[in-house]
């Protein structure tokens, strides 16, 4: 910190922090109070100036309603109330479980609704295994968040990176994921969240510095 120190003396602006031992990098937002965390990759120029931007601009969480025209009922308010929570706890995953009929999908738009917001997110990613459930879930986006520019990944539209929204299956993702930068994505929303995705789909988790 004592670089960073001096930096912030001479230019009057906290730096971002990284640091390495030659084989991992550690990536330290400090300014906004978050403790170091492994990166897999540096975070490119744009992805840097937005998290500049939420220094000063980002609502609290006290502040971040979800939308009463996409979710209805208390439970599901309640459930996007604690994963903001649990964020600002400084924590970056959440799991959230919710049995058939109960409005996954509706949740997970008011959640991306509200964080984009608060300034809390500029670009989401939902992760899917079945083009059918991508499919819905951009249904819903289109419903409830039609002025979202979104797009489904796939082979010929993954250089496409100016939109807000972004759909995939795992399969998919796997393929081209790397062509964004580690910082593209501040939000990504695993749909059916089960074991054996983080054990085939690992690197995707790990590769994106996101909540």
């Amino acid at each position: 910190t004592i670089y960073a120190d001096g930096l912030e003396q001479q230019y009057g602006v906290r730096p971002f922090i990284y640091y390495t031992n030659g084989y991992d990098i550690w990536f330290w937002n400090d300014a906004a109070k978050e403790p170091p965390r492994k990166v897999y990759g540096f975070h490119s120029k744009k992805s840097l100036e937005y998290r500049r931007f939420q220094l000063n601009e980002r609502e609290p969480w006290s502040k971040i309603a979800p939308s009463g025209e996409i979710v209805t009922r208390l439970y599901q308010f309640e459930a996007i109330k604690k994963i903001v929570e649990r964020f600002t706890e400084k924590k970056r995953k959440a799991l959230l479980v919710q049995a058939t009929g109960t409005g996954k999908t509706r949740v997970a738009v008011a959640l991306c609704d509200a964080l984009i917001r608060a300034k809390w997110a500029r670009r989401i990613l939902f992760l899917c295994d079945r083009r059918e459930l991508r499919k819905q879930a951009g249904n819903a986006f289109k419903e409830f968040l039609p002025a979202e520019p979104r797009v489904n990944i796939t082979s010929a539209t993954a250089e496409d990176q100016d939109k807000r929204i972004y759909l995939s299956t795992y399969p998919a993702m796997m393929k081209c994921f790397q062509t964004f930068d580690v910082g593209f994505f501040d939000l990504i929303i695993a749909d059916e969240s089960h074991r054996s995705i983080y054990n085939r789909y690992r690197d995707l988790f790990d590769y994106f510095d996101s909540y």
